[in-house]
């Protein structure tokens, strides 16, 4: 991951990779959820969606490796959190919610557990394609064989923009969570959410949700 990249974009006063409310695409997701299994939610930012979810009675598990992310959410929000520091991370644990400050890929099952549902609103498609095979495969590694993810990805015209965010197709995604289920939920359009999207005068760009669901052999 381009950490330097990333932590210089949460410097900036405004982030068009930022949503500044709860993820339309979530209220969408939240019906597909089982409400009595924990939800991960991978390189989280400051996103309001744990509070939504916290809100709807649902438990969460996030990761976000920029302190300045987390800071601000947990300021921002409101809620009390306590605090467990280590050398390498710090997990901030309120009644719903559990948030790790660390790198995604040396978290494992051995510090966070596994899971049967993921939230991925900005994840996947903030990652070059070098790195996103890395990134499914480890995100397959905290999961249960029943798992199923919801995604949320960027298509646009790629010879108009480069990203990140990151231009994710369905073939890349069979590609990447092979033997899985992938079906397209719901899709709409950003051109209207900030005005860094006209500035690039693209013809179009839609967030897809994704479920990308895994069956058991067992």
């Amino acid at each position: 991951m381009d950490f330097e990249f990333w932590d210089n974009c949460w410097h900036k006063d405004s982030q068009p990779f930022h949503v500044s409310r709860v993820h339309p695409l979530l209220k969408t997701t939240l019906p597909l959820l089982d409400p009595y299994s924990p939800v991960l939610v991978p390189l989280s930012g400051k996103s309001l969606d744990l509070i939504y979810l916290s809100e709807q009675g649902y438990a969460s598990t996030a990761i976000e490796f920029n302190p300045k992310a987390v800071t601000e959410f947990i300021t921002s929000s409101g809620i009390a959190f306590s605090k467990t520091a280590t050398d390498d991370t710090t997990v901030y644990n309120s009644d719903n919610i559990e948030l790790w400050l660390a790198d995604f890929f040396a978290v494992t099952t051995s510090d966070i557990g596994q899971f049967e549902q993921v939230f991925d609103r900005a994840a996947y498609i903030a990652l070059p394609e070098t790195m996103r095979a890395d990134y499914a495969k480890h995100l397959i590694s905290l999961l249960k064989s029943n798992a199923q993810i919801f995604m949320v990805t960027m298509d646009y015209p790629q010879h108009q923009m480069s990203g990140p965010p990151f231009y994710v197709d369905q073939q890349e995604l069979a590609e990447h969570f092979a033997g899985a289920k992938i079906s397209e939920k719901a899709r709409h359009s950003l051109m209207d959410n900030h005005p860094r999207w006209k500035e690039l005068g693209l013809d179009y760009l839609d967030e897809v949700l994704y479920q990308i669901q895994f069956v058991s052999s067992a």
